[in-house]
């Protein structure tokens, strides 16, 4: 695969150019196969000059230290997206698809042995069954010597499903189960996948004592009990569950019953699935800039994606008791066997936090959506990476939520990064760290690159600061005031400051230092700085926090809140009473407000109702991280005729998974 997508993209051209941007691209027809991703040994990147031709193809390794997985995902047309269950496929038929197994609950050691004698009930063959005898009646005898354990289906992946069936061979319906539990299990269970593994809180399946009275194993969730069955073939439908384990448990049977075949149905995409790439090499250390792919997400899904990069080719770091009783730093293959002979509290699996980021925050879908209308080669599209650079080694975590009826997809996704970074490294930090408000304040940032030669420089400074800033104060570089040459731009989330270029090595080490006024409207706010050259604009280097200067003694970008208050606040109208005639005077009527302290995207609505209760119009409705906002209001309702003289109510409302917060106001129209 990796010999195919070379040789198309050779195809493209290999002239050369100055103006060059490095593109690690992902799935469609011309990107690196997602699939084959997991298991080939090499991937590639494309360098490509300024009319977006190809001009060179370089190898990217795949590294061994961290492999790739996948749950559950249809790679169709070299896209990815959760796999859809066929509704007419018996999943018992496909375990061996998803490594998933039949087995009983017997003890873990004679598991594989009892295996065997099961397979019948799964082979597709209904003249074979498993046949079970009862010689003394369970009854009179007072306790259950015959048959009594689970039969268990582990399916592999958690899979929506709602149809369980099994029945005895044609011929010896008299053998049919007429005493029986069926219990489920989904992710949640407290059961290891296979027999002899190992894991914190985990466990094989429990055996089920011979008691009249046993109860069966708590890890199930019993579906359905029936000790008096009439029905030959049991064909059990329920509403669609996600569900990872099916059992069947005989109850005291009374004679010898058989089961020819288990059959297991489901409909739908599967809810929960994930793709984590291995660890990917560039060979030497890269300056990531922006991320952006194609696909959809449809209302009801979500996708969440993140990135992590390093600069060692394994992100842990495996420790063991030693023969001294201190834990030794020892291989992974040392770490990985002690853990499963079940040696937990011998072994610690410790994150390499000096060689590499934690994973990013999840990317804005909607955001990093590639634009069709812009020219690929501009970058004009997509949304800056967010994991730091530069670094030699890169991992992606994609994770997809959906509903059984829609699924989210992505087609391709690719990667923009420079082979020459702006600067060995950028350190910056804020001050000051903390508000006792959440007024503007004013903060200083400062930044310290560590030029050399080779070194391609910069002459922008962008800082995210997620609301609008009040102001810009200053923007000293090296003590000098840039402000009266380069005014600063800022944006609704963002300001833009520009100066000389800095230079390798003439610039080694000099201050940027901007003083500005903003609102901080979430606890632990991450004002994330990039440096880049403004003729490639495209190609951002991200800021790490560090030690920029001896002044603060922070070294980090991020500035805490206080804890509490209202998410909802500083709301405001531009005008308590307006008149939305056409007479240019007063027609629109401006709805601020500012959202506080959510950390994960959440749904902001503002609405206009009338006095009795009847929604008017439906100002906005978006999904927000914490800022400051400005809606308008023409006086419409949202059938676009203009309503009524009066007094209306206006209502901000935001749902987050503690319930809704709400705002409202009165507002008057006058004509």
């Amino acid at each position: 695969m990796i010999q195919q997508i070379v040789l198309a993209l050779l195809v493209l051209g290999l002239g050369g150019s100055a103006w060059a941007r490095s593109e690690f691209r992902l799935g469609g027809t011309d990107g690196n196969a997602w699939q084959g991703l997991l298991s080939d040994q090499q991937a590639v990147y494309v360098v490509v000059d300024e009319a977006g031709e190809v001009s060179s193809v370089l190898p990217v390794t795949i590294s061994t230290e961290e492999a790739g997985t996948d749950t559950m995902i249809d790679y169709a047309n070299n896209g990815i997206r959760p796999v859809w269950i066929d509704p007419t496929v018996n999943l018992s038929r496909t375990l061996a698809e998803r490594d998933g197994h039949l087995n009983s609950s017997v003890s873990a050691s004679y598991a594989r042995e009892a295996t065997k004698a099961l397979q019948v009930m799964i082979d597709g063959d209904a003249e074979t069954a498993l046949l079970r005898r009862v010689e003394f009646s369970p009854r009179l005898q007072g306790i259950n010597i015959g048959y009594v354990k689970n039969l268990i289906i582990n399916l592999g992946a958690e899979l929506p499903i709602n149809r369980i069936r099994f029945y005895p061979r044609p011929g010896f319906e008299e053998n049919y189960l007429q005493w029986y539990e069926i219990g489920v299990a989904d992710n949640t269970s407290p059961f290891v996948d296979k027999a002899g593994d190992r894991s914190p809180g985990k466990r094989w399946y429990r055996d089920i004592q011979r008691t009249l009275t046993a109860a069966n194993d708590p890890g199930f969730d019993i579906l359905e009990r029936n000790t008096e069955n009439l029905n030959v073939d049991v064909d059990l439908h329920f509403p669609t569950r996600d569900l990872h384990w099916v059992a069947i448990r005989p109850v005291n049977a009374e004679r010898d019953w058989e089961l020819a075949e288990l059959e297991i149905y489901g409909e739908g995409f599967v809810t929960r699935t994930s793709y984590t790439s291995p660890i990917l090499d560039f060979g030497k250390p890269v300056s990531w800039s922006k991320i952006r792919w194609e696909g959809e997400k449809p209302e009801g899904t979500e996708v969440f994606l993140r990135t992590r990069t390093g600069n060692s080719p394994q992100p842990n770091f495996f420790w063991r008791v030693g023969s001294t009783g201190d834990f030794e730093q020892v291989t992974k293959d040392e770490y990985d066997g002690a853990y499963a002979a079940g040696l937990f509290s011998q072994v610690r699996l410790v994150y390499d936090r000096e060689n590499w980021s934690t994973w990013s925050p999840s990317y804005d879908f909607t955001a990093g959506l590639r634009d069709l209308a812009q020219a690929g080669q501009a970058w004009t599209d997509g949304v800056a990476l967010q994991s730091p650079s530069p670094t030699r080694y890169m991992q992606l975590q994609i994770i997809f939520r959906g509903n059984r009826d829609v699924a989210p997809r992505i087609d391709n996704l690719a990667f923009l990064f420079a082979e020459e970074p702006a600067a060995q490294e950028v350190f910056g930090e804020i001050w000051p760290l903390e508000t006792e408000s959440f007024e503007p304040h004013t903060f200083t940032y400062v930044v310290r690159p560590l030029l050399q030669a080779g070194d391609k420089g910069f002459d922008r400074l962008e800082i995210f600061t997620q609301s609008r800033v009040q102001s810009v104060q200053s923007v000293l570089v090296d003590g000098v005031d840039m402000m009266d040459r380069f005014p600063p731009e800022i944006q609704d989330d963002r300001i833009v400051l520009a100066f000389d270029s800095m230079e390798a090595p003439r610039d080694n080490e000099k201050r940027i230092e901007v003083v500005f006024d903003t609102k901080v409207l979430r606890f632990g706010t991450e004002f994330t700085g990039w440096v880049y050259d403004s003729g490639e604009p495209a190609l951002k280097q991200q800021i790490k926090p560090g030690n920029a200067t001896f002044r603060f003694g922070g070294d980090v970008l991020a500035v805490r809140t206080p804890l509490g208050g209202d998410l909802i606040s500083n709301v405001q109208l531009s005008s308590p009473v307006f008149s939305p005639n056409g007479d240019g005077i007063n027609d629109r009527l401006e709805i601020l407000y500012d959202v506080r302290n959510v950390g994960d995207l959440t749904q902001v609505a503002v609405n206009v109702f009338d006095l009795s209760g009847r929604l008017v119009r439906r100002v906005d409705e978006t999904t927000t991280l914490s800022g400051s906002f400005e809606l308008s209001w023409d006086g419409r309702d949202d059938q676009g005729g203009m309503v009524s003289p009066g007094i209306y109510m206006y209502q901000v409302e935001l749902n987050t998974d503690g319930g809704s917060k709400v705002t409202v106001g009165v507002i008057s129209v006058v004509y």
